[in-house]
């Protein structure tokens, strides 16, 4: 019997935007443009990893913060010209299996 697929990796962007001065949000520090840098990039890929807007992820301060899933790890302060560091996470190894 061979093993199950593992579930398909989708990448959680937080857009969170908290407002005060004092108040970092992940919004706030870009996280909207490194989904619209993202999203091309990724449905490229083969198969393709799905990214998706989502709420906070409790790292404002360290944000804008990627969730992988189904794994839940964590990429912190991540701007858009990181976006490549991402991509070539996944393309040399494939999963996260952090």
């Amino acid at each position: 019997m061979e093993p199950p697929e593992p579930p398909p990796l989708t990448l959680l962007v937080c857009v969170n935007r908290r407002f005060g001065r004092d108040r970092p949000s992940c919004a706030a520090r870009g996280s909207e443009k490194l989904l619209k840098v993202l999203e091309p990039k990724l449905a490229a890929l083969d198969p393709p990893l799905r990214v998706l807007p989502a709420p906070c992820q409790g790292r404002c301060s360290r944000g804008p913060v990627v969730r992988v899933m189904p794994t839940g790890s964590l990429f912190l302060d991540v701007h858009p010209s990181h976006s490549s560091v991402i991509l070539n996470h996944f393309i040399t190894g494939g999963r996260d299996d952090n």
